[in-house]
């Protein structure tokens, strides 16, 4: 937001800052004037404008803004909530009659308010007159029309005083202090239309550049916690919306939900997810009324593009999402510079309850325990409204979580296959559930249709995080490895910060890239997959010492720490494999063996064939090849195989690689 001129000759000089104007949060350049009944919401009218004005004057007054936070969400709870800081503290020669003005002006009830520019005009020229006996408004170069122009210049404005306050040098009798007042009223309609101005030539993005968006966690502006899981469910169904514009890239939830909390930096948290644009907002709940403010945010700019505000009965959460799809369609998606491409699915919520129930179980952590808590609150959300697309997407990937880390099997990944295939059905064009398929298809060897599928997805949303992270996945699968590793770059370039480019790690460490593997492992640092992963590559990284000194980062109940505890303790030594050792490694095949996921059985064959378990690794090795692994490129550059090569065992599984890999390009036109 533009700043009145530098004027040192009429003492005027900037005192706000662009922590006030342009704040870490949201609402870039007003929200520091705004009036209570802006901030929820409600109608607004002249009295609205004075409590703005009644914000510059306390400003002029005292060198400061009233209302105080390190972002807009709290500057906002300020304004509803907290009376500020009485200005006599701030500067002693305001006159005790100024302090009442202004408080009057700030009164958080307007039936209290200044009602009419008219009365607050009269007890500025009492002021004046008490202040300055003997001299006139003419004095200073603006009359009593002047005053009245300049407050109903204000009053034209919605609700926002567009300019920063300023400081005048302060006096003995406080008549300096008005003088300033008047001549900052005159100035007021200048800033308007700079501000107006400003905001029309700057209110596109450039289309030359592609416009990728991040949704953020909303905030909870008011005490009721029942409703915290609206603040990841609302973005989530913005991005869902948004993802449905197929000239938008937008970033995965799972990438935004970490920039949480008042006082997240709007723009930083944009510049690191190298994004154009940051949607977020804040909701708060009055009676049975939920108001939602949305706003979008220029990154490069950290301006304001645009922001709406809706109005819905709390408990009508069908009518929130309505009111939502329709806001973000004909005004956030135009504001974005994406023409008029339609941002609704193909599906929408027809009942209250499960509705409710799948806004819940978006906002479930992914452990274990409330994984399957959000299955059962999915479960009965598709049994009380099963034509809702979303929700059986959500729960393909909460069976697919189960599955992998919650003990639920091979039931849960044939129930996460069903879910997505029924969420495909009544929405074609649901990401998640094409993502999801395309994972599971690769996992269980159909990598023809999955390559089909992850083809098409991203020739349809080039820009796609989650089309290319799906196409490296089955060219890893399917021994493309250069290929792969070419997706993966582009997932990089696309959202750097996400954890789900952890996956392209295996990538580079097949083709013999530890380095470039250890870049990308990292993006999940700190959890239990890393730990178990980042072993194996400080083995291909010659770090053997620093690879033991991980086993002990292993979660206390991983059965695989005893034994890499046990295969590093005769390495280092230099010793050959106890007869323990390499009899619970026999015992153990089965089970490993059994893995439904051929991806899995080459890594346990590296770990093997590292722990000098030939025979085991290479049986581990053909296993993996035979459930369509076709770990051809990965054979001839992984450096874990160097010892093995030479093996007639080992050639013979490298040929069927081949024809595995062969196979699946013929199958496909995969280049390779």
């Amino acid at each position: 937001a533009p700043t009145s001129a530098s004027t040192s000759q009429a003492g005027i000089t900037q005192t706000m800052d662009d922590a006030h104007l342009t704040s870490p949060g949201t609402m870039v350049g007003t929200v520091a004037y705004m009036s209570p009944e802006q901030v929820r919401a409600r109608d607004l009218d002249a009295r609205s404008d004075l409590f703005s004005f009644g914000a510059v004057l306390y400003e002029m007054a005292t060198g400061d803004v009233p209302f105080h936070g390190e972002s807009s969400a709290v500057i906002c709870e300020a304004i509803m909530n907290r009376a500020p800081v009485p200005p006599v503290r701030l500067n002693r020669e305001v006159p005790v009659r100024l302090e009442e003005i202004i408080n009057k002006a700030l009164e958080k009830d307007r039936n209290l308010r200044y009602q009419h520019a008219s009365e607050m005009r009269s007890d500025l020229q009492r002021l004046k007159r008490d202040t300055e006996t003997g001299r006139s408004a003419a004095h200073s170069g603006v009359g009593q029309q002047d005053l009245d122009s300049g407050t109903k210049k204000i009053s034209s404005s919605p609700g926002n005083a567009p300019v920063s306050g300023s400081e005048v040098p302060k006096s003995n009798n406080g008549g300096l202090i008005f003088k300033g007042v008047i001549v900052f009223i005159a100035l007021v309609a200048i800033a308007v239309s700079l501000w107006r101005s400003k905001s029309a030539s700057t209110s596109k993005p450039d289309s030359a550049n592609p416009t990728t968006i991040a949704v953020l966690p909303f905030q909870n502006m008011g005490p009721d916690t029942s409703l915290d899981y609206l603040r990841l469910a609302l973005p989530d169904e913005i991005a869902t919306a948004l993802s449905y514009v197929r000239s938008l890239s937008i970033r995965p939830f799972t990438t935004t939900s970490k920039y949480t909390g008042p006082s997240v930096d709007v723009q930083q948290a944009g510049n690191e997810m190298h994004v154009t644009n940051v949607v977020t907002g804040h909701f708060l709940k009055e009676g049975n009324q939920l108001q939602i403010t949305l706003e979008a945010v220029d990154v490069a700019n950290n301006r304001t593009l645009w922001r709406d505000t809706i109005t819905a009965a709390a408990p009508d959460l069908i009518s929130m999402r309505g009111q939502i799809t329709e806001k973000v369609r004909s005004g956030l998606v135009p504001a974005l510079g994406a023409g008029s491409n339609s941002a609704e699915g193909a599906t929408r919520p027809k009942n209250e309850e499960a509705y409710d129930l799948y806004l819940r179980s978006v906002a479930m952590p992914r452990d274990a325990a409330p994984n399957r808590e959000a299955i059962t609150m999915l479960e009965r959300a598709v049994g009380l409204d099963p034509t809702y697309a979303p929700a059986w997407s959500y729960l393909g990937f909460r069976y697919y979580l189960d599955s992998q880390y919650g003990g639920g099997g091979e039931a849960s990944f044939l129930k996460s296959n069903s879910a997505g295939e029924r969420a495909l059905a009544l929405d074609p064009d649901l990401d998640q559930a094409v993502g999801q398929l395309v994972a599971n298809h690769v996992e269980r060897g159909d990598l023809a249709d999955a390559f089909k599928q992850a083809d098409a997805f991203v020739k349809r949303k080039p820009n796609s995080f989650d089309g290319h992270f799906a196409l490296s996945y089955v060219l890893r699968y399917g021994g493309l490895l250069d290929e792969s590793a070419r997706e993966c770059e582009k997932e990089m370039s696309i959202d750097p910060g996400s954890y789900a480019l952890r996956a392209c790690f295996q990538t580079f460490m097949e083709l013999g890239q530890p380095d470039r593997a250890m870049e990308f492992l990292s993006k999940d640092a700190g959890t239990d997959w890393y730990k178990s992963n980042v072993i194996r590559v400080l083995i291909r990284q010659g770090k053997v010492r620093e690879a033991q000194d991980n086993i002990e980062k292993f979660a206390v109940d991983d059965p695989a720490r005893s034994a890499f505890r046990a295969c590093f303790a005769f390495k280092m030594a230099g010793q050959a494999p106890s007869s323990e050792f390499v009899k619970r490694v026999r015992e153990a095949e089965p089970a490993l063996q059994s893995n439904p996921d051929p991806e899995n059985r080459y890594l346990f064959a590296s770990d093997l064939a590292f722990c000098g378990q030939d025979d085991v690794a290479l049986r581990l090795l053909k296993s993996s090849i035979e459930g369509k692994y076709c770990a051809y490129q990965a054979m001839q550059q992984d450096a874990i195989w160097a010892s093995l090569r030479d093996l007639p065992e080992f050639k013979q599984i490298l040929a069927e690689a081949k024809q595995c890999r062969d196979k699946f390009v013929a199958e496909t036109g995969a280049a390779h």
